[in-house]
């Protein structure tokens, strides 16, 4: 499908070019040609080189991207885009027309610059299944993540449209529905799956936050598991523990052949067999072999237990080496890469910020501002709160035109104005995007600007 925008000398148009096969005197046709229905942008149809094209009226009107491709989304923002959604979707009951024909895509989606209606593209015969993910990745991309309200819903929505028996009837049902909006304990049970799936995902102003207080959650119950481990081991009673340490310390069968040879000697010497010179000396030899056994019980012990670990060794040497070799490789590849390359120390022209300045206005009285553009792009209209540059001209849509820096260069976009945009004399097509370089022209209606410097 082809889409591309138009300007007659009242109205501004959304053509898309169909290359399915539709009837046009079929019934979706005749009603919506017939119909002005509520929520579905006006078109009127003809053939072009033997394909079907609509013409869609978005005079006025801003696409969805245009629209939040600066701002974020907060909690109002989201459901005013679904509710609308919402009501037309009922609307389409109505005329008996199939909701599965409706372009969802951010970039068909129109809406006023003052928030007041949400307008849909129907296609009658063409059906859009993926277009609804495509606007619940949108919405996600853009969510305001301060707002813990906008999270739910945002998260909540991008989930459902990924189910396969997906009814985004019933989703947009749930949150008009949901607690926030009415305060009534029953709507909670008619909202469905999407308060279950919305109270899930995040409680919490952002999801980074919910992640930190998860596990430190884990870390305290671990911290608490240990000390009740820790607890019981004390009231086991010291007996097991110096057992424990006496038997890691001296093998059992040195200790109790030390023992017996230690009362066989008291024996002998008791009945006089021996006298006291004879007796420490024998005593002494011993305890002097029964330590040479025990430190040869430890050498052995340490020994089997390193051959029991050398397998983890070998293995972490084994990976060790692995990642060596293979960052080692990478660096090399990249060091190859970047032969013949120059480092520059100066930030480029994507970092620099573009001056444009007033030469010519239709009330010269009237003192219009500098546009100084960064990374973020800036909106010139006359609408206050979504403007960026305000200029106060009958002349001057509401959201006039959009000017754009990125790697390319920079650019300017009309945004469906009234009276216009242009650059070097010649207006631009609705939604063009059109490059500037220093020392070009361009006049939003009959007020001008000249790109006149760049500075860091």
């Amino acid at each position: 499908m082809k889409s591309e925008y138009k300007r007659d000398l009242q109205n501004n148009y959304l053509i898309l070019e169909i290359s399915a096969e539709i009837e046009e005197d079929s019934y979706q046709m005749r009603m919506l040609e017939q119909n002005k229905i509520q929520g579905l942008l006006p078109f009127h149809s003809c053939r072009k080189d033997g394909l079907l094209q609509l013409n869609y009226e978005i005079t006025s009107l801003q696409p969805l991207e245009s629209m939040f491709e600066k701002k974020k989304m907060g909690y109002q923002d989201i459901v005013f885009l679904l509710s609308g959604i919402r009501n037309i979707l009922e609307e389409l009951q109505k005329y008996l027309l199939n909701p599965a024909q409706v372009l969802f895509a951010p970039s068909y989606i129109f809406l006023r610059p003052d928030r007041s209606s949400v307008n849909l593209c129907y296609i009658p015969g063409v059906y859009h299944e993926t277009s609804i993910v495509l606007l619940a990745e949108f919405v996600l991309k853009r969510l305001e993540h301060d707002d813990g309200e906008a999270v739910k819903i945002g998260y909540g929505f991008y989930q459902e449209s990924l189910k396969e028996n997906f009814s985004l009837q019933e989703l947009l049902k749930g949150i008009l529905l949901s607690p926030k909006d009415s305060g009534d304990k029953n709507n909670t049970e008619k909202s469905g799956d999407f308060t279950e799936v919305c109270s899930n995902i995040a409680t919490h102003k952002n999801m980074e936050e919910y992640h930190i207080e998860r596990t430190r959650a884990e870390q305290e119950a671990e911290n608490e598991y240990e000390v009740v481990h820790k607890k019981r081991k004390d009231q086991a009673g010291c007996t097991e523990k110096f057992s424990d340490k006496v038997f890691s310390a001296i093998h059992p069968a040195v200790l109790l052949s030390g023992l017996l040879l230690t009362v066989m000697l008291e024996a002998v010497y008791y009945f006089g067999l021996l006298d006291v010179t004879e007796a420490g000396g024998i005593f002494f030899l011993i305890i002097s072999v029964e330590a040479l056994l025990n430190k040869y019980w430890h050498a052995i012990k340490d020994k089997k237990k390193k051959a029991e670990n050398r397998w983890e060794e070998d293995r972490d040497e084994e990976m060790y080496r692995f990642l060596q070799e293979e960052m080692y490789e990478k660096t090399v590849e990249k060091e190859a890469d970047q032969i013949e390359e120059t480092c520059c120390l100066v930030r480029d022209d994507y970092e620099r910020r573009i001056r444009f300045v007033c030469v010519q206005s239709g009330n010269k009285a009237t003192q219009y501002p500098d546009i100084v553009i960064g990374k973020e792009p800036v909106y010139i209209g006359k609408m206050k709160g979504e403007s960026d540059i305000f200029l106060n001209s009958p002349t001057v849509s509401r959201m006039h035109a959009m000017i754009i820096q990125n790697d390319q260069g920079c650019s300017v976009k009309d945004l469906n104005s009234r009276n216009g945009t242009f650059c070097n004399g010649e207006r631009l097509r609705p939604q063009e995007q059109r490059t500037i370089q220093e020392g070009d022209i361009i006049a939003f209606a009959e007020i001008e600007y000249r790109r006149v410097s760049s500075f860091s």
